[in-house]
């Protein structure tokens, strides 16, 4: 090598050296962050559409209540995303139902089958389910800032139950919103079936605030 190119190759500080490692690519990571504050600015417009007296409506005994579908939106993003964060690995849903990752839900309302919540006014569940809510989108939004697109490539191997088997960690991140939407769309027929006027999708879906 030669004799001055040694010299200043020497004499780099180590954090030059350091800042001289390719930069971790965030694109796509980025993307989806983008992505889920549209999902949470969507889905909480269509949770507050509904009038407090009607929360607990269902169309039949059959189906959840409007209430139930956005408790049920929030606990399975906490889980998706939670499984993609933890070290520990779930082989089962009843391992994973006790994961520490799981924020406490605010009602002990069934997650699964047709119920309703404890017995208190509509006013304190509208209070409850939209903290828990924008809990669980902070939840989601917080693990994805510390991602990059190389591993969202990652966790296909990794131990989950069997409905997830197979997923990456980008599986589960999509998973999680394409159930959200899932649910949000049949609590939006409840909208209409009570004569109330959905909000409008795509002004509450925009990635980029248009120019004046």
């Amino acid at each position: 090598m030669h004799r001055s190119v040694f010299l200043t190759l020497a004499g780099w500080s180590p954090l030059v050296l350091l800042s001289s490692k390719p930069v971790a690519d965030r694109t796509l990571v980025e993307n989806l962050i983008k992505r889920w504050k549209a999902n949470e600015a969507y889905t909480m417009a269509v949770w507050n559409a509904m009038p407090d007296a009607l929360l607990e409506y269902a169309p039949s005994e059959q189906q959840y209540t409007f209430a139930q579908h956005f408790i049920h939106i929030g606990y399975s993003n906490n889980m998706y995303v939670g499984i993609l964060a933890d070290v520990e690995t779930y082989p089962d849903y009843e391992t994973l139902k006790e994961a520490a990752f799981f924020i406490p839900r605010p009602d002990p309302v069934d997650l699964f089958q047709p119920d309703f919540f404890q017995q208190r006014e509509a006013t304190i569940i509208k209070s409850i389910v939209t903290d828990y809510l924008r809990a669980t989108f902070d939840f989601v939004c917080t693990n994805l800032e510390k991602l990059d697109d190389g591993q969202l490539s990652l966790g296909v191997k990794k131990t989950k139950p069997w409905f997830l088997a197979g997923h990456s960690n980008l599986d589960l991140v999509l998973r999680g919103e394409s159930h959200t939407a899932h649910h949000r769309a049949q609590a939006i027929t409840y909208l209409r079936m009570n004569d109330i006027r959905p909000p409008g999708y795509s002004k509450l879906n925009l990635l980029e605030v248009p120019a004046n």
